[in-house]
């Protein structure tokens, strides 16, 4: 399945009326058990304020009322979202103790720096959004598209290229851009989330950056720094009038330049559990108030199923490997 695949599905799915999704799960005899039935924690592998961590504080409250438990959000960040995410994989598969995080960028992290746990057992609970990259640039450069960003690190004009952390996704993606595209960029400048990456654009310490699409709007809408491309085949919902790097006669990368958003627990968890957590996210994430929040904030809304969001981190240990010499990006990170 394409990363987004899920997506298009998803769209049909929210334009299906509402009525019949929205009785609480307590109504739901015999598959449903009797899951809930105390708190649940939801840990978020990423700092407070980050993109996961936003989603998660405005979708909490709607997914408590539709599970009827409180659900309390737990960030745990470091070690590129794994400190997070292993406590949530090594904890009792009962439902209690959920994550969301964000394929590729988690199984890249640990890809890179593999742990005691397989991250592709994680039981998916289904996916929530869906988060495109794009490429900014210092608008002192005058980059008019991708091609001629490749021209300009081609001839040595630039040199450094950036987005968040070296050994993590955005680090990857840039590896792969280089060997896929001939984007030879020297060295990669990591920075702790894809806002401090547009920031340092903006600021001229580094020419180009990789981001999420959603984390570059301010700078771009305040000309701060310069839309190049998207990076993934079917664009972007924040920036529509944008073509895309396939648009421009590029091979299409979507298995690492998308983030699917989703929801996930540990291995061996009940199906009564994935049914009850697929259950609330389709009637909130297909409710108006939270296609409200996303025409407002411009962060895409749209749900999957749990067997979607195990796909989408298969697809990342099937194909990621194949494109890139790992080892490379673990010396790089350790020179770092």
């Amino acid at each position: 399945m394409s990363r987004r695949s899920f997506a298009k599905r998803a769209g049909v799915v929210s334009a299906v009326s509402l009525t019949g999704l929205a009785g609480c799960l307590g109504e739901d005899e015999g598959d449903g058990g009797d899951y809930p039935e105390q708190d649940i924690t939801w840990i978020i592998p990423f700092s407070q304020g980050g993109g996961t961590d936003v989603y998660a504080r405005e979708m909490s409250p709607h997914l408590s009322e539709e599970l009827g438990v409180n659900i309390a959000i737990e960030n745990i960040s470091g070690a590129a979202s794994l400190r997070g995410t292993g406590e949530m994989m090594q904890s009792e598969p009962d439902g209690y103790t959920v994550a969301a995080y964000n394929p590729p960028s988690t199984p890249v992290s640990e890809m890179v720096t593999p742990q005691d746990y397989e991250l592709e057992n994680a039981t998916g609970l289904g996916l929530f959004a869906s988060t495109p990259f794009v490429v900014v640039a210092n608008p002192e450069h005058e980059i008019e598209d991708y091609g001629d960003l490749i021209d300009r690190y081609d001839d040595g004009e630039l040199t450094n290229f950036s987005g968040k952390e070296r050994g993590g996704v955005d680090h990857v993606m840039a590896t792969i851009m280089r060997n896929s595209h001939g984007l030879n960029w020297d060295q990669y400048v990591g920075y702790d989330g894809s806002g401090p990456a547009v920031e340092a654009t903006l600021s001229g310490e580094v020419p180009a950056a990789v981001s999420t699409d959603s984390a570059a709007l301010s700078a771009v809408e305040d000309g701060g720094v310069d839309l190049v491309t998207v990076l993934a085949e079917d664009g972007s919902s924040v920036f529509p009038d944008e073509e895309s790097i396939t648009d421009q006669g590029y091979e299409e990368i979507d298995y690492i330049v998308e983030l699917s958003r989703g929801m996930y627990a540990p291995p061996d968890t009940p199906d009564e559990v994935v049914e009850a957590w697929e259950d609330a996210l389709e009637t909130v994430m297909t409710s108006d108030e939270m296609e409200e929040w996303s025409e407002e904030t411009g962060n895409e809304v749209l749900f999957g199923t749990g067997e979607e969001a195990e796909e989408v981190v298969q697809e990342a240990y099937d194909e990621i490997p194949d494109a890139i010499d790992l080892e490379e990006v673990r010396e790089a990170e350790q020179e770092g």
